[in-house]
């Protein structure tokens, strides 16, 4: 093993090891180390002891209401790949992009997400958002039937919106005239909208995104991780790191870590050597020593329940199946903001057995939202599984319940000389967020971004750091070259056309670019 390397990252979370698998085939000698024995830190997948473990680290509320796991549930441990920040893929975006650039997407699985429902006034409405499922909901008048596909024609229109402050009910209710019945459905559920508040603007954004990947992989337009998602995805950008020369060491926290010179001197707990680098990037939470003393305070809280039982949605009650079709293993739904306990939207992402996040005849339930200072994980979330609750088709306590809390980072940069604090927030920019997608229109994701939106935010975070570390006056040349690709056409759309087909060229590349395409992928 070396002992000097270019990049030392700290920490395996998804920016991180997406940032450490771009710097590995740029070509740049990394180094990362956990000091978690497992891969994907604060986004990784655990088995239900590891999520014991976790929770005593963590100060999460860990109980088991039916009583304490007997010798036979114990030995299903293995079979639980339990997520600690559940996320869906959107089909189209930055992370679906550097899963097939990064041939990750050869090894991760995924389902399509099964159905969408909100919960209003006690009731789970299904939420239409292409034009079949708006044509065969019967409890859709005909007139609101019109109203929601101008809705649809106008989210699909590039720049629809563009600069509206209103509020996103607003525009529904007094430019398309909207029945505020349906508001929930499209704010919440088409929109996901954290609250009302949001300006159409941003709101429509999002909606378009959303609708672009309809049809890509199927009739949906997000993707469902298996084997606990986002951590399964962390790890598989290590991987694509090693694969390139990148060396891992997990289970030995960072002990000192000092500039010497032009380079930094890193010891790790337990290992004798000590190893240089010339730069570190890493998660302020976890270097510390590098952060300055008068830091701001956390501006509020994300929360999380995971939830464990051998219930399953009453589809048939709540939500009836079509004919024909077999109970969603995915599904994601959305209590609307329930007041001052609850001032924000509370998003449900449910896995049954067929995601691999849980043993035969289980199921997963991840209730999430988030809070200023002041207001704990149960005492938000409580509403909202109460609703989940009612909608199962037992009324038996629950096999296993945690609520967690996790500081939001506060917007401050922590980088200093040759120090890259990966947790930075992102600047502003009317572009497209990455260079992987530079037909992607402008993106003003939320103050805190929802389940569809993180994967997608934790790759921009690691382009942004990766510009950082191999010089940002290398980025533009990158920038061109991935916009001259994006408006190329591929031959193969002139074939059979009269006329004389365009000649072949050679793949247009910058010296050096963020996860570039294989030079089989131009051919």
């Amino acid at each position: 093993m070396d002992d000097h390397y270019d990049v030392l990252v700290v920490g395996t979370g998804l920016t991180e090891a997406v940032l450490s698998a771009a710097l590995s085939r740029a070509g740049k000698r990394v180094l990362h180390v956990d000091p978690h024995a497992y891969y994907g830190a604060q986004w990784a997948s655990l088995t239900l002891s590891e999520l014991g473990d976790w929770a005593r680290e963590a100060h999460a509320d860990l109980r088991f209401p039916r009583g304490p796991l007997c010798d036979e549930q114990r030995a299903l441990d293995r079979h639980y790949s339990l997520a600690l920040r559940p996320a869906i893929l959107p089909a189209y975006g930055p992370m679906m992009e550097a899963l097939v650039r990064s041939n990750v997407a050869s090894y991760a699985t995924f389902r399509l997400l099964g159905r969408v429902g909100v919960v209003t006034q006690g009731q789970l409405a299904r939420v239409p958002s292409s034009k079949s499922d708006i044509f065969r909901d019967a409890r859709i008048s005909l007139a609101d039937k019109r109203r929601l596909m101008r809705f649809l024609q106008a989210a699909t229109s590039p720049g629809a919106y563009h600069g509206v402050a209103a509020p996103m009910p607003a525009v529904l209710r007094d430019e398309l005239q909207l029945d505020e019945q349906l508001m929930p459905s499209i704010v919440h559920g088409v929109s996901l909208c954290w609250d009302d508040h949001e300006p159409a603007a941003t709101a429509m954004e999002r909606t378009r995104r959303t609708l672009r990947g309809y049809g890509r992989y199927g009739p949906s337009p997000f993707l469902v991780g298996q084997y606990g998602g986002a951590g399964e995805l962390a790890q598989g950008f290590c991987r694509a790191s090693a694969v390139h020369g990148g060396v891992f060491i997990l289970g030995h926290a960072v002990t000192a870590l000092r500039r010497d010179g032009s380079a930094w001197s890193v010891r790790l707990d337990g290992i004798d050597v000590p190893f240089t680098a010339a730069q570190v990037a890493a998660p302020r939470t976890l270097v510390p020593s590098l952060v300055p003393a008068d830091t701001p305070p956390a501006p509020g809280y994300e929360h999380m329940a995971l939830l464990i039982t051998d219930a399953p949605i009453d589809w048939a009650t709540h939500m009836p199946l079509d004919e024909g079709e077999l109970p969603p293993e995915t599904a994601l739904l959305v209590v609307p903001p329930q007041g001052p306990s609850q001032p924000h939207a509370a998003m449900i992402l449910a896995q049954g057995e067929g995601t691999f996040a849980c043993p035969k005849g289980q199921y997963v339930y991840y209730v999430m939202s988030h809070t200023g200072a002041g207001i704990g994980a149960r005492f938000c979330l409580e509403g909202a599984v109460a609703h989940l609750h009612s909608l199962l088709a037992s009324a038996d306590p629950w096999l296993v319940e945690m609520y967690a809390s996790h500081a939001r980072p506060a917007q401050y940069d922590a980088s200093s000389e040759a120090y890259i604090d990966t947790l930075a927030p992102l600047p502003a920019t009317d572009g497209p967020r990455t260079s992987l997608c530079m037909d992607e229109e402008p993106v003003h994701t939320q103050a805190v971004p929802n389940l569809s939106e993180t994967l997608d935010q934790g790759v921009a975070a690691a382009e942004h750091a990766f510009w950082r570390l191999v010089g940002p006056e290398l980025r533009d040349a990158a920038q061109a070259a991935a916009m001259a690709r994006a408006q190329e056409h591929d031959p193969a759309e002139y074939h059979g056309r009269g006329g004389a087909e365009p000649a072949l060229r050679a793949p247009i590349q910058a010296p050096i670019e963020f996860l570039p395409r294989q030079t089989s992928d131009y051919a």
